[in-house]
C-alpha cells in the first residue's frame, strides 16, 4: 500500500496538482518519519512553491537515510543551483553521477552548471558525454555547438549541427540549423515548427535577452515612422507583425485606435496578453493572416520578423494586401555586408540576412512605394553590432520611388 501511494504521490507531482502530492507526502512522513521518497520528492516541491531552506533540509535528511540516492543529489543539485550555490550545486551533481554513472540527466545538469561558470570546456566534455550515454538527450547537440562556437571553433559547431540532424532528421531546430551551417538544403524561409519551438522556449526570459543585447529596433523605427507619417495620433489601425512577447507595444499604443499582434508563438503571445495593451492577439503565420486581412491597416510594423524569411516576395505582397491605400509599411532586416551581391543568406544563428537591391526590388514587385531604407544598428551580439536596414514603404498605386540610402 505505501510503494503505490508514493507512486500515487509522484504521479499527482508530474502533473502539477502540488496540493495533492504535498498532503500524500505529508501524511507519509506523519507515518513514517524516515520516508526516503517523502522526504525527497516533498523537497523538491516545497522548492517548486518557494521555500528553499525547507527544500534543503528535506533534501539533506533523505540523503543521510539513503547517501547512494543518485536521483536526491541530482535534486539536491537542482535546489542548491536555485539558491545560487554553484560549488554545492557542483558537489551534488558529481555525487549524483558517481553513485549512478549512467544517469545522464545528472551529467547533462552538470553540463548546464559549468556553462553558467562560464567553464566551457568542460561542459563540452560533459556534454558529449551526454551523448555517449544517450545520442538522442534533448538539447545536447545545440549546447555542444553553441559553446563551440563560444570558443572560437565555428567548423566543430557546424559539424555538431550535423551530426544532431542526422540523429533526428524531424528535429525542425536541428534541420534548421543544419542548414545554416552547411549551405545545403537552404530554405526559403524558417518553417513555421522552428520559430514556434525556438521562441516558446525562449519566451519567459525573452524581455531581459533583448535588453542584455541593447536592442534599439523597435525605438529606431518608430522614430522614423513619426518623421514620415501623422504617428502620434490615437487613430491608426495598427498591427504589429511578430509581436512576441510585446515588446514594441508600448510604442505603437499612443498611436493605436486599434493594436493588433500577431505571432506564432502562444508562449510569446501569453507574455504580451500580461501587458494588456492589445486590443487583440492573433496564434496565427503571418503571411497567411496579413492575406485573411485584406485593407485593415494604416500601418504594419516588424522589428526582427523578417529575419526569420529569406525570400522576401510573399511577405511583402501580403502586407500589400493588407495595408490600407496610403498605408506604411515598417520593417527590420539584417543586412548583408557593403559590397555583397547576395540576395539573401541563412547564417550560423539562425537568422536571414538581406541585400539592399534585393529589399528594393521585391518591394517594387509587390507595388509599394518605398520611402526610407536607412542603414542602422539592430542589436549587439556577442559585443558586436549587428548591422541593418530600417525600411519604410507606402500602399500607392504610383510607381515606388526612390528611397535614401
Amino acid at each position: 500500500m505505501a510503494a503505490r501511494t508514493i507512486e500515487e504521490a509522484i504521479e499527482l507531482h508530474q502533473r502539477g496538482r502540488l496540493a495533492e502530492a504535498e498532503a500524500i507526502y505529508v501524511d507519509l512522513l506523519r507515518a513514517q518519519r524516515e520516508h526516503v521518497d517523502a522526504l525527497h520528492y516533498l523537497g523538491v516541491l516545497r522548492q517548486q512553491l518557494g521555500h528553499h531552506d525547507h527544500a534543503l533540509e528535506l533534501l539533506r535528511r533523505a540523503l543521510e537515510l539513503a547517501p547512494r540516492n543518485a536521483e536526491a543529489w541530482n535534486n539536491l543539485g537542482n535546489i542548491r543551483l536555485a539558491g545560487q550555490d554553484l560549488t554545492g550545486a557542483e558537489a551534488a551533481y558529481l555525487s549524483a553521477t558517481q553513485f549512478k554513472p549512467e544517469f545522464a540527466a545528472a551529467w547533462f545538469n552538470l553540463g548546464n552548471l559549468y556553462r553558467r561558470m562560464q567553464r566551457r570546456e568542460e561542459a563540452v566534455r560533459v556534454y558529449r558525454h551526454v551523448l555517449e550515454l544517450n545520442p538522442r538527450f534533448p538539447g545536447a547537440y545545440e549546447k555542444i555547438a553553441l559553446l563551440l562556437q563560444r570558443l572560437g571553433q565555428p567548423e566543430l559547431a557546424g559539424e555538431t549541427f550535423r551530426r544532431w540532424f542526422a540523429v533526428e532528421p524531424d528535429n525542425p531546430i536541428a534541420r534548421h540549423m543544419a542548414a545554416a551551417w552547411s549551405d545545403q538544403n537552404v530554405p526559403a524561409r524558417a518553417d513555421d515548427a522552428f520559430v514556434v519551438t525556438m521562441f516558446d522556449r525562449f519566451a519567459e526570459n525573452f524581455d531581459q535577452a533583448l535588453t542584455a543585447l541593447n536592442y534599439s529596433a523597435p525605438g529606431t523605427l518608430v522614430s522614423a515612422l513619426s518623421e514620415a507619417i501623422a504617428f502620434g495620433e490615437r487613430r491608426l489601425d495598427v498591427l504589429d507583425a511578430g509581436c512576441g512577447t510585446g515588446w514594441s507595444g508600448p510604442l505603437l499604443r499612443s498611436s493605436a485606435r486599434r493594436l493588433v499582434g500577431v505571432d506564432l508563438s502562444a508562449g510569446m503571445l501569453a507574455k504580451a496578453r500580461q501587458r494588456a495593451i492589445y486590443d487583440e492577439l492573433h496564434e496565427a503565420e503571418l503571411v497567411a493572416f496579413m492575406r485573411a486581412h485584406p485593407g485593415a491597416f494604416d500601418v504594419i510594423f516588424a522589428t526582427d520578423t523578417l529575419n526569420y524569411f529569406g525570400e522576401l516576395g510573399d511577405v511583402m505582397a501580403a502586407a500589400a494586401v493588407a495595408l490600407k491605400a496610403g498605408g506604411t509599411l515598417a520593417v527590420s532586416l539584417e543586412a548583408e555586408p557593403p559590397g555583397s551581391v547576395e540576395t539573401f543568406r541563412l547564417h550560423g544563428h539562425g537568422r536571414y540576412s538581406h541585400g539592399v537591391a534585393y529589399v528594393r526590388e521585391t518591394i517594387a514587385t509587390a507595388g509599394l512605394a518605398l520611402l526610407q531604407l536607412e542603414p542602422g544598428v539592430i542589436r549587439k551580439e556577442a559585443g558586436a553590432d549587428v548591422p541593418g536596414h530600417f525600411v519604410l514603404a507606402k500602399s500607392v498605386s504610383a510607381k515606388s520611388v526612390s528611397g535614401r540610402t
